[in-house]
């Protein structure tokens, strides 16, 4: 009974994990502070130069018109088993986290710091045969 009762409470626990409040792209502006999931395609990435690179992956639009901005800093890279500015790229990806804002001399726009792998997952298209 106590196996039984573990494993609906861990298939609870991940729908809710999923479920976790999808907002569309154009409303992440009114979410900063909040922890929602959002889906969308990675219209471009960038990585710095230097010592202690950080990935950009752009959503919605790619630089300066990007709508969210998932950053990735050096030290995380270790958690991302394949070069997140490579394998993400032209995807179409959900991202679970908190949206915090930045502001840069162009303005104030959101973004996500992702620390690890699952946090960012593919979003596939179904597959449709047509008769």
């Amino acid at each position: 009974m106590s196996k039984f009762c573990t494993t609906i409470f861990t298939i609870l626990l991940a729908q809710f994990i999923y479920a976790q409040n999808l907002i569309p792209i154009d409303s992440v502006s009114a979410y900063i502070g909040k922890t929602v999931k959002v889906c969308d395609k990675v219209a471009g990435t960038f990585v710095t130069k230097g010592e202690k690179p950080v990935t950009y992956l752009n959503l919605g639009a790619d630089y300066p018109n990007t709508k969210l901005t998932i950053v990735i800093f050096q030290k995380d890279l270790i958690n991302f088993p394949l070069k997140p500015s490579d394998h993400y790229k032209g995807q179409n990806v959900c991202v679970t986290g908190e949206i915090k804002q930045y502001k840069e001399k162009i303005g104030v726009y959101p973004i996500f710091t992702l620390s690890c792998i699952s946090q960012i997952f593919l979003k596939y298209t179904p597959f449709v045969i047509h008769v």
